[in-house]
């Protein structure tokens, strides 16, 4: 094993209570208990800098509550994914005992954009879950799924996000879903999302962690105001926005392991071989190791000051175009026919 990965992303289980227009669907057939108690112990080994466990809806698993006390007495560090709506007075209770932190997923200021985001759901029932998650001092985060019909909302999530006592937001730029080309943002979009989200915490003075590997580099160009970072930002790495495309590690629910929780490839399966050895394997791999090399990509990225710093959504930019090694084409300083300037 040459390093050890920023974090582990599993889905626990692909039973959801919501249908969401940015789902990325799921293979179906979760892993039995006796499996994924052994990923545990693999997880374990490989000693990530956290864990994150999803779904679906995780609340929905019958054994989650094993599967995170067997994590947390290897002295993991677990953050939990919910929409909110299972989180009775028990499970927070217990979440609690074992010091899980929760992040809440909210993709919206307003009932009408949230509920036809997350069909099925509450907007009231999701924002109480939120406050009474901050009260037991479990909530971590808000996290926040950019499309185009909520990134209007930034300044409302943020005052929101205040209203209920949340330390921090989370937004997560949207990967390949259905209708994936219909719900993502333009390049001018995703430019103006961000100058919302840094002149919104510089307002509520709310810390916030921006989930595109352009961020930063937007951020220093355009000079937008910045609050200095504090704790850990719970989704990526904390370090740093670059695309960290198999430097973790996501594990769906049927045991298929893929190198960015939105990669459209597999690289093995837990059911066929230990979760340590697929991750050996990876490290090794020519196109893994080509991919994570900046100089190895193609058209304006070249010319970019920031390349090293960013090097682009590679599981997005391999949808949209075709090519791994591409451009990211919704890079908001990559307009066509432009160079980022030298500083």
């Amino acid at each position: 094993m040459t390093k050890t990965p920023y974090l582990v992303d599993w889905a626990i289980t692909e039973s959801c209570n919501l249908t969401c227009r940015h789902c990325r669907g799921m293979v179906a057939g979760d892993l039995r208990r006796d499996r994924a108690m052994r990923l545990v112990e693999e997880i374990a080994a490989l000693k990530p800098g956290w864990v994150i466990i999803e779904g679906g809806e995780p609340l929905l698993r019958t054994d989650l509550f094993d599967l995170l006390t067997a994590l947390r007495n290897k002295d993991i560090d677990v953050n939990l994914i919910s929409n909110g709506l299972l989180l009775t007075d028990t499970v927070l209770s217990r979440l609690r005992e074992l010091d899980v932190k929760v992040m809440i997923s909210i993709d919206g200021a307003t009932a009408a954009t949230y509920e036809a985001i997350r069909a099925g759901s509450s907007f009231k029932k999701a924002v109480a879950a939120a406050r009474r998650c901050a009260e037991a001092r479990l909530l971590s985060a808000i996290n926040c799924t950019i499309l185009k019909m909520n990134y209007r909302e930034i300044p409302g999530v943020f005052d929101l996000a205040a209203s209920v006592g949340a330390p921090k937001i989370n937004f997560i730029g949207l990967k390949p879903c259905h209708n994936y080309p219909a719900e993502l943002l333009t390049a001018e979009e995703c430019g103006e999302a961000i100058r919302l989200a840094c002149e919104s915490a510089k307002r509520t003075g709310l810390q916030f962690f921006f989930d595109e590997p352009f961020f930063g580099a937007v951020v220093k160009e355009w000079g937008l105001p910045l609050p200095a970072a504090s704790g850990d930002a719970g989704i990526v790495a904390s370090a740093t926005n670059a695309c960290i495309f198999g430097e973790y590690l996501f594990i769906e629910p049927s045991g298929d392991v893929k190198p960015c929780s939105f990669a459209p490839i597999a690289v093995g399966n837990v059911k066929e071989k230990s979760l340590t050895a697929i991750w050996d394997e990876m490290q090794t791999l020519p196109f893994f190791c080509q991919i994570k090399e900046p100089g190895q990509r193609t058209g304006r990225c070249r010319d970019c000051q920031y390349l090293a710093q960013c090097k682009g959504c590679r599981s997005r930019t391999r949808v949209i175009t075709g090519d791994w090694f591409a451009s990211d084409p919704v890079c908001p300083l990559l307009k066509k026919n432009s160079k980022v300037k030298e500083g």
